[in-house]
């Protein structure tokens, strides 16, 4: 079945023409985020069937506060060859073809595809976070503050001494605690609905972590030199979380498990984080911008004389 003309677009691959192209607006299911994000694939002439990709991702215009990924032709192309080697002819009749990509949406070396967020979600631009600056005068600014927390024994022996992160007297992993809950409870229910056996509560899930050490904290990691637990991980070097900075770690002790990140921005005379995120999760969080007075800021991680 061939795919109009008509909002679709043409792409050529290994010398054969194709139409693709995907729901502008959701269904139902979709901005729920039961159904991924669909991509219809034909070839431009021919009776052969129509492929549909279903891409591990949501929908760009879903309700659950995800984000997405765009769908660009250097992706299209490589569902095409997949495709093509699990058997589907674009060119001879037959049913149609659903795919289940194997591969990484982005090969190692390729530039990372831009972020889509639904309306309304998408996190503040630098031109947003200066004017929110300019808007918060010194005594109203949010207040950090490094604070001891009881010590962390491992099963197997050994354990460290974790230091907690408060804005304004305030844990930061309640804070991400009361952000995460919505996404968890929506992930256990889901999880139990399509028949996986799990005990997990969403309180479980939600603000599952542990801070780290002071030497970890206190220091240029949390201002101008950012360190990313991301980077050990296969992404694009373009990819926006290589330049975020990790501000808590999994509660088993391997961080890279479950972290969180966070985007710093520095400027004269303030320090904004923003653009939370949980690097296993697609999740949006309602939280921050926070804007600390970069003085201050400088105090607690101990980089001023």
């Amino acid at each position: 079945m061939t795919i109009p003309k008509r909002g679709s677009r043409r792409i050529v691959v290994d010398e054969v023409a194709y139409r693709w192209r995907m729901r502008r607006r959701p269904t139902a299911d979709q901005r729920s985020g039961r159904t991924p994000l669909l991509v219809a694939i034909s070839a431009e002439e021919g009776p052969g069937p129509t492929m549909v990709a279903r891409l591990h991702r949501p929908h760009p215009r879903n309700e659950r506060a995800h984000y997405s990924e765009a769908v660009t032709p250097a992706e299209v192309a490589r569902l095409i060859r997949e495709g093509r080697e699990l058997g589907w002819d674009p060119l001879r009749p037959g049913p149609q073809f659903t795919l289940e990509p194997l591969r990484s949406a982005t090969p190692e070396g390729a530039p990372a595809p831009p972020r889509i967020f639904p309306p309304g979600l998408r996190p503040p631009t630098h031109e947003e976070l200066e004017a929110l600056a300019r808007a918060r005068p010194p005594g109203e600014r949010d207040v950090l503050e490094i604070t001891q927390r009881p010590y962390v024994s491992w099963p197997g022996g050994g354990g460290f001494q974790p230091c907690g992160l408060e804005i304004n007297g305030v844990d930061l992993i309640e804070l991400v605690r009361a952000a995460e809950l919505p996404h968890a409870e929506r992930e256990v229910i889901e999880r139990r609905a399509s028949g996986e056996p799990t005990s997990l509560k969403p309180s479980e899930l939600a603000g599952d972590y542990l801070g780290f050490p002071s030497a970890s904290l206190r220091g240029r990691s949390l201002f101008d030199r950012p360190v990313s637990y991301a980077c050990h991980f296969s992404l694009p070097a373009d990819d926006p979380r290589l330049n975020k900075a990790t501000l808590l770690g999994c509660t088993c002790g391997i961080t890279e498990c479950w972290f969180l990140l966070v985007t710093i921005t520095v400027g004269d005379e303030v320090v904004i984080w923003s653009d939370f995120e949980q690097f296993h999760r697609p999740w949006i969080y309602d939280l921050g911008p926070f804007v600390f007075d970069k003085r201050e800021y400088l105090r607690v991680l101990g980089l001023t004389p």
